[in-house]
């Protein structure tokens, strides 16, 4: 037998084949070849026959073949006494013919192998020039249209005239405004908004007043007196004082009403977002997303991000170390002798550990009112403006009248219309939703029940007990995303002027349902059956399950749709990547503009649901540690993780959210407030009705137990309250330096007026 018909079968593999429509003969000296069809979506053989000898063959699969090529030629025949010199042949053909056969492979080749290399290589992003806010329009926006908001927008009669560059996206097939702002615009809007600014000589913040402008710090630095994100807030204000006018042809549009709001609700304007900002940007990923057990830059992240965002993760760091301390004593208890002990000391120890949940979450919301005001201080949101001075939200929609208090042009909305929708349909629909959450969890602890047996019964592995558990925990997320979408409908139809008051009335729908979905199956399980293992099981079942299924959905899986879009726009923009070729270029080569790629990404919608998962967290564990003490031991992992995740989700997955002034977490502190009134409840009530009061007392009678329960709750409450008065929610040397600004500002405006 010979050497060729000894050596197995080579396979190269290459790509897909090339241009449609033409007949590529192939060549080879000595051989005889078939012609190959490229109407094919791949030549899966093409088997080279020697002409001396048809019994030698050598064989390739999926050889590709130049897209310029009308020949693809060997220089040498093939030597079938030599088949290692025919297959270098083959790879050294392949190899000249690579080159060109890339330029083809990039139309054939799927997206997905995109995705199996790093993304610097497929595309990269250049930032534009002279761009603060990106305002892209949709497909079937038409030019007149454009036209007109690119008219209003740098209109000068309001005196708040911006800066438009029109660019078209390719990938989106859209047209898009680069909007940035002069200086002397910028330090108008700054006035109207009281923008806090350095006044020279250290003498603290200010807010910014055209006239006085030769006191503040840097006036004479035009490009930096704003930092990005000022000038990007301002250019928002900006925005939303524009008004709908002389627009007759398209009737959708209502006059004198918001122009960003009613573009985007009919479907003109599809994206309005800030730029990022690399070189920071940058800077945050390796500070504060890579660098796991440092401490949060929040002073940069307050700079970049706004202090709403800022706030939220200073209050989920505070949190989260805070849950050192239970998270150790009571883990020391569990591992260390908690299964151990006899009946008498275990009622002692639940005892000991629910008193120890009112100490830390007391302890826990006064030190955060403290340590939120020295940041408020710090951020100069200490001392916020009277809510009627307030701008309105972007999405609010009233008639036009002058204000009797500012007499300027101004949205109003009559509140008569709001309570009455409140009434007779938010509640009615809440108290809905309530039920059907209700009677679904009834049944589903019934399953429970029913599936325990049948394990029990059949003699299944008692592993698979956990499956209708976590099985609850997925129905409670379920319905969690249903009703949000319900409480947002309804929300928007109230129609709240001011953010806060928007998002205030959304945190008291939303955490209504949430503690209903979330506590009720432990509240039936502790309170109902008294069964306190199986409400330890269930508990360590939703705080895993909760926490695994919010990083995926909010962290993950974006992370992944992100990357595809990315692809997608590599893929339609400049075809398939090919081995050869190498990083993105200056020049141009796989480079997109940074609004453009931006675009892509999600857009942020706050930091509502962060506050809301936590809250829910902190519930599972003032509530609940006395009965299960690694309560607090799996929040605090989770939340080291959590903090890392969504400062992950700020610098990778979303868009970059315009900036927010607030003075604390607003009607999250006063719901925790709440959450801890009724941990002591429930901490009371758990001593009371699983036995230990029995254990401790075996001779007292049904109505003394209730009695020294009541006693009990009182004792905690009581002692709940001494421990925040005697903590001041703002620290005195805070006090003080109000006091003292206080006191330079009448100086001032006495000084002025002599």
């Amino acid at each position: 037998m010979s050497n060729v018909n000894k050596m197995p079968k080579t396979t190269i593999t290459l790509h897909d084949i090339c241009k449609k429509n033409s007949k590529i003969p192939i060549t080879n000296h000595g051989h005889k070849s078939n012609k190959i069809d490229n109407e094919l979506k791949s030549l899966e053989l093409l088997t080279l026959q020697s002409a001396t000898n048809p019994n030698d063959l050598l064989t390739c699969s999926n050889i590709s073949v130049p897209s310029t090529a009308t020949k693809l030629i060997e220089n040498s025949s093939l030597d079938k006494s030599n088949p290692a010199e025919s297959l270098s042949l083959i790879l050294d053909t392949f190899s000249q013919s690579s080159g060109i056969a890339s330029k083809l492979i990039r139309r054939k080749i799927p997206r997905a192998g995109h995705l199996m290399t790093p993304r610097h290589l497929w595309i990269q992003s250049i930032p534009p020039k002279a761009c603060d806010v990106v305002l892209t329009f949709t497909k079937t926006t038409d030019y007149k249209t454009i036209e007109w908001v690119k008219s209003l927008i740098v209109d000068e009669s309001n005196g708040f005239s911006l800066s438009v560059n029109v660019q078209y996206h390719s990938s989106a097939d859209s047209y898009c405004f680069y909007l940035t702002a002069s200086f002397h615009v910028l330090m108008k809007a700054a006035q109207d908004v009281h923008l806090p600014k350095k006044v020279i000589g250290g003498g603290g913040l200010r807010e910014f007043i055209l006239s006085e402008m030769n006191i503040f710090e840097g006036i004479e630095d035009h490009s930096n007196f704003f930092t990005m994100q000022e000038r990007q807030t301002l250019i928002l204000y900006i925005l939303n004082t524009l008004r709908v006018q002389n627009c007759d042809w398209i009737t959708e549009l209502v006059e004198s009403q918001p122009l960003i709001s009613e573009c985007m609700s009919n479907g003109i304007i599809e994206h309005l977002f800030p730029v990022h900002e690399n070189k920071t940007l940058k800077w945050l990923r390796i500070i504060w997303v890579k660098s796991f057990f440092s401490l949060q830059p929040l002073d940069k992240v307050c700079d970049y991000f706004g202090v709403k965002i800022a706030m939220y993760f200073a209050w989920i760091g505070h949190y989260t170390g805070s849950l050192i301390y239970p998270a150790i004593a009571y883990s020391t208890f569990w591992f260390g002798f908690g299964r151990q002990l006899d009946q008498w000391t275990e009622g002692v120890w639940f005892v000991v550990l629910a008193f120890m949940n009112v100490l830390w979450l007391t302890v826990y919301l006064e030190t955060w009112k403290r340590y939120c005001a020295e940041l408020a201080y710090r951020w100069a949101t200490l001392d916020q403006r009277h809510q009627f001075l307030l701008q309105p939200r972007l999405e609010f929609k009233g008639h036009p009248r002058i204000s009797p208090i500012t007499g300027k042009a101004e949205l109003w909305y009559p509140n008569w219309k709001r309570r009455l929708f409140s009434y007779f349909v938010s509640a009615p629909i809440i108290g809905l939703c309530l039920a059907v959450v209700f009677a679904l969890t009834i049944l589903q602890i019934k399953f429970q029940d029913w599936w325990d047996l049948y394990i029990e019964t059949n003699e299944y592995p008692t592993y698979l007990s956990y499956i209708s558990k976590i099985m609850l925990a997925l129905i409670i997320a379920v319905l969690d995303d249903i009703y949000n979408i319900i409480a947002v409908w309804l929300n928007d139809c109230e129609n709240y002027r001011l953010d806060t008051e928007y998002e205030n009335q959304l945190i008291i729908k939303v955490t209504l349902f949430q503690f209903v979905n979330s506590f009720l199956s432990l509240f039936y399980i502790a309170f109902y059956l008294q069964d306190q293992e199986r409400l330890r099981t269930q508990l360590a079942v939703l705080l895993i399950t909760r926490q695994l299924i919010r990083n995926i959905k909010e962290s993950a899986l974006p992370y992944v749709l992100e990357q595809i879009r990315f692809a997608k726009i590599s893929f339609d923009l400049f075809g398939a990547l090919t081995p050869s070729d190498g990083p993105a270029k200056p020049n141009g080569e796989r480079v997109v503009s940074q609004p453009e790629l931006e675009c892509s990404m999600f857009k942020f919608d706050g930091t509502f649901s962060e506050h809301l998962e936590i809250f829910i967290q902190f519930g599972y564990v003032v509530m609940f540690s006395s009965a299960f003490p690694l309560a607090a031991l799996c929040a605090f992992l989770n939340n080291l993780i959590e903090i890392r995740s969504d400062a992950f989700k700020m610098c990778y997955v979303y868009q970059r959210p315009f900036g927010q002034r607030i003075k604390d977490i607003g009607m999250w502190q006063n719901i925790m407030e709440v959450m801890g009134f009724i941990a002591v409840l429930v901490n009371c009530a758990l001593i009371g009705l699983s036995g230990q009061v029995h254990r401790l007392l075996p001779d007292m009678t049904a109505i003394q137990t209730v009695l020294l329960i009541v006693a009990l709750e009182h004792i905690m409450l009581a002692f709940r309250c001494a421990l925040s008065c005697l903590i001041p929610d703002v620290p005195q040397w805070i006090a003080t330096e109000m006091a003292k600004t206080e006191y330079i500002r009448r100086e001032a405006a006495s000084s002025k007026s002599q």
